[in-house]
């Protein structure tokens, strides 16, 4: 018997009645209408039934329900076909590109030029669209897109403004501005940080070290009376505020003081009085147990938000600190606290470093690694491995790509954290040893080493140059780096050089030797030797054409960079005495931008230098300044720098971002950051503020 899978199957004849009637239907017993026609009518019934309950419904005063069935879905026939909706509605994705992209040509248009008209302002608005959207799309791909250098004045003469801050007892290691322009951190090696104000440079708290006595509470306690310094900057605030309460006694009876002691002075490390902690201006923030820093202080770091405070040091461990959640608790500076120390390191941190727009938070060590944070969380992210000595110097941006100085591994590593992966670059001065290697004769490279010396000479080269071009054979290490763009970066070692780096090259594009000048030294047996001064910081403004560079030649060097990217020149000079062992180009908010009536010229109108102490470099006298009113400089409520113009002479106007000139912020010490091997004793430690200008 045949499988029933395999056979035919037969096809059912049509009804003679209609081509749509079932067979069944009408063989069946029952007369009537057929089961669909019946079930057509029920779904009839019940649909009359729902709209006159969504009638009554719609008409009783009680009903505030808006679900799918109070929605109009019912198309307007009333509507022109021109409508916006139904444009919308009609459009494809090219047009609606197209019509976006009209809008956000009429928000460029109305924010350049609101109130022109005419021929003159539609070739004037073509240009400047078309300008804008080459620097936006330069912007979103991470090139280098703010151009300044060429409008920088130099601070010379009248012109030169160089406010300073002093307020630590040892080498200030670091400063670091945040990114409004509002507040500025210095860190010391006594281990203490202390936040100032950057309109007027009054001192608004200090993080001090922790201290060493401890109530039963956990609360830092004063020092004894046996064991309190008679010359240190909290002895004389003491000094003073006891004279001005006294005075104000004498003045205004038994009813009348003063409230504070703000000011500068220089922080003990850790210790302070109650008089000098609390709410004041200048007031000491209380450190408890577990909390804060018990040894040096190396590296600052503000978040891009200005939330967050990153400390770190030589005791191993980052400090998180917070600076307040809203931006009236960070404008009055008053909302500072401990959060929680993040370790994983196993050595001193050398380098920290936030990246822009994020909460993410870079951390280099003498351990030879770099570590990753989400500061937000407070919690450990990743750890890069790739160092053969200890890391000095680290710089990211806003891509998740970081460059960090390997020392004396003589290499910068720049670090693709998404792709897990890092490129290696062979900084430093090609060496014989490195040249025999590679294949060539020591003996032909000596010949070829004189006969370019004696052709330099002959050409009337200066021997200071002759000196530079044979110290760059000289090996060294790697101490700093920063980045230019999301494909540049600089490098500084202590060979005294300066490298222009790209990372499709594995060579330098350009370097400048010996860029801070030579170092006498008297031998008793080989008698005078110069050495190149190493590069002990570096800064460039971010996707910018401008960095500054610092050494221990008692100044600070700004330089140029080329917009194609393939050199650098040198800009002008800013005096500054001893160790710069950290610097930072500033670029403030647009709303800050600032005009003088008198000579036209742009400036940011957050700093005002009228209201510093010191106006001249740290070691200008604050006697011979014109003082601020103690009335008013005590007070621990920010104002508006706007309301803090100079009667009328300074205009507060909007501007773009490349409209506002950066300023520079540099810690300078009688030491270096990582040690104590030479000094300088003609120093001043502080925090030096350079405000540029440009020309009108």
């Amino acid at each position: 018997m045949p499988d029933a899978f395999f056979q035919k199957k037969r096809k059912r004849a049509p009804s003679a009645g209609g081509g749509g009637a079932d067979v069944r239907s009408a063989s069946s017993p029952r007369a009537g209408p057929s089961s669909s026609r019946r079930h057509t009518a029920t779904l009839s019934a019940h649909k009359r039934a729902n709209r006159k309950r969504h009638d009554d419904d719609n008409d009783s005063p009680d009903n505030d329900d808006e679900g799918l069935d109070t929605m109009d879905l019912q198309h307007r026939y009333d509507q022109g076909p021109d409508s916006e909706d139904e444009a919308e509605r009609a459009e494809t994705a090219a047009e609606a590109r197209v019509r976006l992209a009209r809008q956000y040509l009429d928000g460029l248009r109305a924010a350049d030029h609101p109130d022109d008209d005419g021929a003159d302002a539609a070739a004037a608005d073509r240009d400047n669209i078309a300008a804008r959207l080459q620097k936006d799309v330069a912007e979103l791909s991470g090139k280098m897109h703010t151009f300044v250098a060429n409008r920088l004045v130099a601070p010379t003469g009248a012109d030169r403004v160089l406010l300073g801050v002093r307020g630590h007892r040892l080498s200030v290691t670091a400063a670091v501005a945040s990114s409004d322009a509002t507040s500025l951190f210095t860190a010391g090696k006594e281990g203490s940080i202390i936040r100032w104000r950057l309109t007027d440079g009054k001192m608004v708290r200090v993080l001090p070290k922790r201290a060493k006595r401890l109530d039963q509470d956990g609360r830092p306690l004063p020092p004894t009376k046996s064991h309190r310094s008679k010359t240190s900057g909290a002895a004389r605030r003491r000094e003073r505020m006891t004279k001005a309460k006294g005075k104000a006694r004498a003045t205004d009876g038994p009813h009348g003081g003063a409230e504070g002691g703000g000011g500068e002075g220089e922080v003990e490390g850790g210790d302070g009085d109650e008089t000098s902690r609390g709410a004041t201006v200048g007031g000491y923030l209380d450190v408890g147990e577990g909390e804060g820093h018990t040894d040096e202080i190396w590296a600052l770091a503000v978040s891009g938000d200005g939330k967050y405070l990153a400390s770190g040091g030589k005791d191993r461990r980052i400090g998180i600190w917070s600076l307040g959640d809203d931006d009236e608790a960070r404008h009055a500076g008053g909302a500072e606290r401990w959060l929680k120390a993040l370790g994983g390191h196993k050595d001193s941190i050398s380098a920290l470093s936030f990246r822009p727009s994020s909460s993410e938070l870079y951390t280099a060590s003498f351990d030879r690694t770099l570590k990753l944070f989400d500061v937000s969380q407070l919690s450990y992210i990743e750890t890069l491995f790739g160092h053969q000595e200890s890391i000095l110097s680290m710089s990211c941006l806003r891509a998740e790509t970081a460059v960090s100085a390997g020392g004396r591994d003589r290499t910068c590593r720049f670090w693709k954290i998404r792709d897990e992966s890092q490129l290696v670059f062979r900084a430093g001065a090609k060496s014989r040893l490195r040249e025999v290697l590679e294949g060539g004769d020591l003996a032909r490279l000596e010949e070829r080493e004189r006969d370019d010396e004696e052709q330099q000479r002959r050409r009337g080269v200066k021997e200071s140059e002759v000196r530079a071009k044979a110290a760059e054979l000289v090996e060294g290490s790697v101490d700093c780096v920063a980045m230019v763009d999301d494909a540049h970066f600089l490098s500084g070692g202590d060979s005294g050089s300066i490298s222009l780096w790209d990372l499709a090259k594995k060579k330098p594009v350009f370097s400048v030797a010996a860029a801070h000048g030579f170092h006498d030294v008297v031998s008793e047996t080989e008698g005078k030797i110069q050495t190149p001064r190493w590069i002990t910081s570096l800064a460039c403004l971010p996707y910018g054409d401008v960095f500054a560079s610092g050494s221990w030649s008692s100044e600070i060097r700004v330089w140029a960079l080329d917009s194609r990217l393939r050199s650098f020149s040198a800009l002008f000079r800013i005096p500054a005495i001893g160790f710069i062992n950290s610097l930072q180009l500033v670029q403030p908010p647009p709303s800050s931008l600032s005009i003088d009536a008198e000579t036209g010229r742009k400036t940011s109108g957050i700093i005002l230098p009228a209201l510093w102490k010191r106006r001249d470099g740290l070691s200008s006298s604050s006697s011979s300044l014109v003082p601020v009113d103690d009335e008013e400089g005590d007070s621990e409520t920010i104002e508006d720098p706007e309301e803090q113009e100079g009667e009328g002479e300074r205009g507060m106007v909007r501007g773009s971002k490349e409209s506002v000139p950066p300023f520079l912020v540099a810690a300078i010490g009688q030491e270096p950051k990582f040690g104590r091997w030479f000094k300088i004793k003609e120093a001043k430690n502080g925090a030096l503020v350079v405000p540029f200008a440009f020309e009108a």
